[in-house]
């Protein structure tokens, strides 16, 4: 695959990573609208326990399974053997934890705090197990470069999760949606996201329809060798990436915990631009594993996005001023609006570390990248035991950044010793340390000016345009190709 393609195809991705997000973030105004500052920590905490669940469930397998479809050689029967062995598993694991939960959902909800709502946890159970089942679809078409559909269906699928949403809270009289089950508006979302969940199992049926009624048991351990690090590795993430949320629930004050889950939702734009990035690359960098340059081209990549990223996190931090009268419509959740420019900065550094995280996926030391995901998970829980209740939801927000800088610098120095890669780092170095000069000054001099803020978001982006014009040329050279 070209740069060419790997640039179309890595937007066609966006497009279904980034726009039910986007959807999703959009609708951040209805949902402070209706559901007030305590219920949204109900919110904000019960998608963060499902966060957990999916990584769980799922067991690592999608990374595993465009680990071995690429290695024709050692793996009997192909892709389709993978996929076909990696979908039992994950739909068996996913199976058993359905059944436990709806077999213990009452007693599940007076330990976890929602002993009102039993039903949430039956409707996360269904939500969770069909996100599971879906998961290797997806990954099927990824793998075989089917970046339409894939757009489609997930563009299909939050499109039926929105309507319901806006139908639910604007056109549904309270009384109805209590007539068949939802007694809160809190509610209102998780109902639409299992509804939305059925369809997109029945809009992927075509390519499940391909599994084989069969597993390969050799193959199975084999890729559980490999996976169950990755599953640890993705679990520690959500333990840096919702722990907050979570452990404000029953720590602050909740009023504070929902200003912060509402307010988060902003910097959330860094994260779609990591996304879709992931969304591309993954199967393009095992695709690459095997050729003589492949080092140079991963070194490539991570410079490639440095700039775009850190361009785009500046563009949000200086645009902070407008963006929370458009998103945040209830001013009493502006409290926790000094945590943005934090978890932006953080969200880059863990797509720097994404990219560096290169090395030990190509190489099968799956186990190191766990360890280095469970030092970040282990400082982000110490941290928020230790900081948390004395200071509040912007611990939190520090804390995050630091786990990922460290993670990130701990994974370039491993990696350069068990799989050098000829990074520029003196370059990826000079973008972060401008950046966050530059952040200093909008947040501390400038207060979130509009116009002097984006003065400066134009100056770092001549600068950085005038320092990388032969890297970029190359970047329009290909694509004019």
């Amino acid at each position: 695959m070209n740069i060419r393609r790997l640039l179309g195809e890595t937007i066609i991705y966006g497009i279904g990573a980034i726009l039910p997000r986007v959807i999703t973030f959009l609708l951040n105004p209805l949902y402070i609208h209706y559901i007030d500052k305590e219920a949204f920590a109900i919110f904000t905490s019960l998608y963060a326990w499902i966060a957990f669940i999916n990584i769980v469930l799922t067991f690592g397998f999608e990374t595993a399974f465009f680990r071995f479809a690429s290695d024709k050689e050692t793996v009997a029967g192909g892709e389709r053997t993978v996929f076909s062995t990696a979908f039992w598993f994950v739909t068996a694991v996913a199976g058993v934890f359905l059944l436990n939960v709806l077999l213990f959902s009452q007693p599940l909800a007076q330990v976890l705090d929602y002993a009102n709502h039993p039903e949430f946890l039956r409707w996360f159970a269904w939500i969770a197990f069909l996100d599971a089942v879906c998961m290797l679809p997806f990954a099927w078409l990824r793998f075989h470069s089917q970046p339409v559909k894939y757009s489609v269906i997930r563009v299909t699928s939050i499109l039926i999760q929105t309507i319901l949403v806006i139908v639910l809270f604007r056109f549904i009289p309270v009384d109805t949606a209590k007539s068949f089950g939802l007694t809160e508006q809190v509610s209102y979302p998780f109902f639409a996201n299992l509804i939305a969940s059925l369809a997109t199992f029945a809009m992927l049926l075509p390519v499940i329809k391909q599994v084989q009624f069969r597993m390969d048991m050799a193959l199975c351990k084999r890729m559980l060798k490999y996976s169950y690090p990755v599953m640890l590795a993705g679990l520690a993430f959500m333990v840096n990436e919702n722990f907050d949320k979570i452990i404000q629930y029953y720590v602050i004050a909740k009023e504070d915990a929902g200003a912060y889950g509402g307010v988060y939702k902003l910097a959330v734009l860094m994260t779609l631009f990591v996304t879709a990035y992931r969304m591309g690359i993954e199967p393009f960098l095992f695709k690459q594993m095997h050729n003589a340059n492949a080092k140079t081209t991963y070194a490539m990549m991570t410079e490639y996005f440095t700039i775009f990223a850190s361009v785009v996190a500046l563009g949000i931090i200086a645009n902070i001023s407008w963006l929370k009268r458009l998103f945040i419509t209830d001013a009493s959740y502006w409290t926790a609006m000094g945590i943005v420019p934090i978890i932006v900065i953080a969200n880059l550094c863990f797509g720097i570390y994404y990219n560096l995280s290169t090395w030990y996926k190509v190489t099968d030391r799956t186990g190191i990248g766990s360890a280095i995901s469970w030092l970040g998970a282990g400082l982000t829980i110490l941290l928020h035991m230790l900081f948390l209740q004395k200071y509040g939801f912007m611990a939190s927000a520090w804390i995050t950044l630091a786990v990922y800088f460290i993670m990130m610098m701990v994974s370039y120095g491993l990696g350069q010793h068990f799989y050098p890669i000829p990074y520029n780092t003196k370059k990826i170095v000079g973008l972060l340390a401008t950046l966050s000069v530059f952040t200093i000054v909008i947040v501390s001099v400038f207060n979130h000016n509009f116009w002097l803020s984006n003065v400066l978001l134009l100056v770092y982006i001549a600068v950085v345009g005038y320092s990388e014009r032969r890297l970029l040329a190359k970047v329009v050279k290909r694509r004019a190709a």
